[in-house]
């Protein structure tokens, strides 16, 4: 694991909730976002790694401490199950009580990924699949956009997958969901970014997503030893960096979409895979 760092203080003043900010890509989007100066609204789905979303608040103390620079950011862990028809709501309220109903960022990171092999679905699994891969994502944006509380120039990152567009049959509904965040991703640009009067509260804003490859995260390394060893051969014979991506490396490409810096970009799938994916 990449070692955290202080960074320049572009983000101070701004707010982020980031969906699965406990562990893996979402605890390191959370630390470079933090690192930054930016507040943290992180989400889990257990009272249990609410200690996590602690433990990362007290790293970002520890950087700013050792940086000699005070912190004027804090970060807020709650409970919102990607599953429950009271998620979105949970992160709006949690934002109206914590941050003065502001956003400048929402990172769409937790997602269902379970298999859901041909021939053997239930509609139970593709209900489930598409609720937190899909209907989440549209409630949550929906809702802070319906209580106006994205601000001018706010960032929307959508966490896709290489699997959109390198098949899977065991990840039938994965796919699809992905697939279709990206889609998401590229109305919503189009709505946000300035053209619409109904939204000309949040001009600027841009929305993306970010297509991720194998990475070393806790899910990926729980995977049976067989599995894991036909990922390895499926996806990194593949990449043009052919080693296992670090929550880091894909944390470091959304910190770049977030920064003031990726203003024009927008409506985009950006690939954060060592090149497993090459999109252009």
């Amino acid at each position: 694991m990449a070692t955290s760092k202080l960074r320049e203080q572009d983000l101070a003043g701004k707010v982020a909730v980031i969906t699965g900010a406990s562990r893996g890509i979402g605890r390191a989007v959370a630390m470079n976002l933090a690192a930054r100066g930016c507040s943290i609204l992180g989400t889990c789905t257990s009272t249990q790694s609410i200690n996590l979303i602690a433990s990362l608040n007290q790293e970002i103390d520890a950087l700013f401490q050792a940086g000699h620079l005070p912190r004027t950011s804090k970060t807020i862990g709650i409970t919102a199950n990607i599953l429950s028809a009271t998620c979105a709501p949970t992160i709006a309220d949690a934002l109206a009580g914590h941050f003065a109903s502001r956003v400048d960022i929402f990172v769409n990171n937790a997602a269902d990924s379970r298999p859901g092999t041909l021939g053997e679905l239930t509609p139970e699994e593709i209900q489930e699949s598409l609720i937190s891969n899909v209907q989440t994502p549209v409630l949550i944006v929906d809702e802070l956009v319906k209580r106006r509380m994205f601000q001018p120039e706010s960032r929307i990152i959508y966490i896709s997958s290489i699997r959109s567009r390198q098949p899977w049959s065991m990840q039938l509904m994965y796919a699809a969901g992905k697939s279709a965040g990206e889609s998401l991703c590229r109305t919503w640009s189009q709505a946000f970014g300035g053209k619409e009067e109904k939204f000309s509260f949040m001009a600027g804003t841009t929305a993306n997503s970010v297509s991720v490859g194998l990475t070393q995260t806790d899910s990926v390394m729980q995977c049976p030893p067989e599995a894991l060893e036909s990922f390895k051969q499926e996806f990194i014979t593949l990449q043009s960096c052919p080693q296992f991506g670090q929550p880091e490396d894909v944390a470091d490409a959304v910190g770049l979409l977030c920064s003031r810096d990726a203003r024009w970009i927008t409506g985009c799938v950006i690939s954060a895979s060592g090149g497993g994916i090459k999109i252009g």
